[in-house]
């Protein structure tokens, strides 16, 4: 079972040849090749009759040469993006801004009712 060829017929990657890497349980198993390196539904795959060359867990630098040694095209994939820091916004304190506690003046509150407004007799 590892090392067998093997199609994708279902997914995003549907079409694309893949090799069976490892065997997870009865129903899935691990893949690599033209396709992401993914633990894969049997039932996704249409295999093929014919069997690479590798052990079991290999990497994909493995798995791609031996399927150019097999005479299978090997579609490059873009290497993951990498995530930098993200820049930070910086508050600004009180003495930032040139105001201290002191210096700034108080807000006036006003008498406004909460909810509904009473009627008032007259």
């Amino acid at each position: 079972m590892i090392g067998q060829l093997a199609i994708k017929i279902a997914g995003r990657e549907s079409g694309k040849h893949c090799v069976i890497v490892d065997k997870i349980d009865s129903n899935y198993v691990l893949i690599d090749g033209n396709v992401r390196r993914k633990k894969c539904n049997i039932n996704h795959l249409e295999l093929l009759n014919k069997k690479l060359d590798i052990k079991k867990g290999a990497s994909t630098s493995e798995v791609h040469k031996a399927m150019e040694k097999d005479g299978i095209k090997i579609i490059k994939l873009n290497p993951k993006k990498e995530t930098g820091t993200r820049p930070r916004r910086i508050r600004k304190t009180k003495k930032e801004e040139g105001i201290s506690k002191e210096e700034k003046p108080k807000k006036e509150k006003k008498n406004v009712p909460k909810g509904r407004a009473k009627k008032q007799d007259n």
